[in-house]
């Protein structure tokens, strides 16, 4: 495809009081919202919020990774990339996550590809400047920690996911994922790239999609997807979609 150029139950130390109402009004991102005012102000400092769009190449597969970072109303995928060309998802990040945990854990590089997935905003911080706040964020240090864990687990189960659940399983964990990060039930998607991003071929999520639309679960049109019935998708939607809720909820319910 051509496109455009939470350690688990550790203790998190705690300094100073939580986010002041119009501190967490300046960022939808969920990690950000769960650090102390004098943390999250001075990150916004060094921070720029910008928009994504859908299918937007962040970083590549190799090349030196020049900012982190933590969504707001956007959704980035992380794309394992083959030799032949073909790639697929590994998994998706939205406001409950961050992306650059390679630099976080000082490796100027990853072998995963960064794309937008869903158009939106995301706050990111320059490598040096995140670098620089680390050392001075106990926190925030304290809770990529257990992100980096939760991505570990996530990842794990995804490849279970792909192994032993349906099309129709899948692609209902996916919007039900997707609609959770944006905080939306519409948003910007085509086939092709859901295709790509559960590593199948378009005819077999064109019947996917088709099964839910006539279920009146879903709704789509030209390059968007509208969740109608999310009661029912939930219902479709195999058990990763619960345990990997369930999995973040336990990891980030101390912090």
């Amino acid at each position: 495809m051509s496109a455009p150029s939470i350690q688990a139950a550790s203790h998190i130390p705690r300094s100073g009081s939580g986010p002041t109402p119009g501190l967490a009004a300046r960022t939808r991102n969920k990690i950000l919202n769960l650090l102390p005012a004098k943390e999250l102000e001075a990150l916004l400092e060094r921070s720029e919020l910008i928009t994504i769009k859908s299918e937007e190449v962040i970083f590549r597969r190799h090349e030196p990774i020049r900012y982190a970072y933590f969504p707001d109303n956007c959704v980035i995928s992380l794309v394992t990339e083959m030799s032949d060309g073909d790639s697929v998802e590994a998994m998706t990040v939205g406001n409950d996550g961050f992306v650059g945990l390679a630099v976080f854990h000082e490796v100027p590089s990853s072998w995963l590809k960064a794309i937008g997935q869903i158009s939106g905003e995301v706050r990111r911080v320059a490598t040096k400047d995140f670098q620089e706040l680390m050392r001075t964020s106990p926190n925030l240090h304290g809770l990529l920690h257990r992100y980096s864990q939760f991505v570990f687990e996530t990842v794990s189960q995804s490849a279970a996911c792909n192994r032993l659940h349906v099309i129709e399983q899948r692609a209902a964990r996916w919007l039900l994922m997707s609609e959770d990060r944006v905080g939306r039930n519409r948003f910007d998607l085509t086939q092709e790239f859901l295709a790509e991003m559960l590593g199948v071929r378009r005819p077999g999520v064109t019947v996917a999609m088709g099964v839910l639309e006539k279920a009146g679960l879903i709704a789509h049109g030209r390059g968007n997807i509208t969740v109608l019935d999310r009661a029912g998708l939930e219902k479709v939607a195999c058990e990763c979609y619960r345990s990997i809720r369930q999995r973040q909820a336990e990891l980030f319910a101390t912090a």
